[in-house]
């Protein structure tokens, strides 16, 4: 093998190996971003069970009241009933509360899934571009017969204002 292919051969491996990785990251990311949606999910449901128990247990600490109340003046039926109102609020209240965590985190489950989509995409576009470079390298190496083409000095010398550019484009000046 010459050195010009060794360098073509180099440039394909290497764009091969950064277009795999590029894929390999973009599905890590949407694993990650797809749990993150399933424990927000999850979150949202514990949100609305909780509510829900808060809920029964102000039912059940209402009913003490008004037990309480009727003991005390069995007579007075507009207190039993802004008792019975109050009760009734206090219980919207919380289920109220529930369902708004729960639809925060189920928009926060919809934003990682969106996230992860988008670094999918974004490794696919990474490998695609991988991919171009390398095959323009080679392309660019095979059809000047050495080892220059793009990302790749020419293998040749060239006079500038302080020297020569190497067969690595570094200026040697001397």
């Amino acid at each position: 093998m010459t050195g010009t292919e060794v360098l073509i051969a180099s440039a394909i491996l290497g764009s091969v190996t950064s277009a795999v990785g590029a894929i390999s990251q973009g599905k890590a990311a949407q694993d990650a971003a797809n749990f993150n949606a399933q424990v927000a999910n999850n979150n949202a449901i514990a949100a609305r069970a909780a509510a829900a128990e808060n809920a029964t247990r102000e039912r059940r600490l209402g009913a003490k009241r008004r037990g309480a109340n009727r003991a005390l003046d069995p007579d007075k039926l507009d207190l039993l009933e802004d008792s019975a109102i109050e009760e009734e609020l206090n219980v919207r209240s919380i289920l109220h509360g529930g369902e708004l965590k729960a639809v925060g985190f189920q928009n926060n489950a919809a934003l990682s899934i969106a996230k992860g989509q988008s670094a999918r995409a974004s490794g696919f576009t990474s490998a695609f571009g991988s991919l171009l470079q390398g095959g323009a390298t080679a392309a660019g190496s095979f059809g000047n017969g050495s080892a220059g083409g793009v990302g790749f000095a020419q293998n040749r010398t060239s006079q500038t204002t302080r020297g020569t550019v190497g067969a690595f484009g570094g200026i040697n000046d001397g």
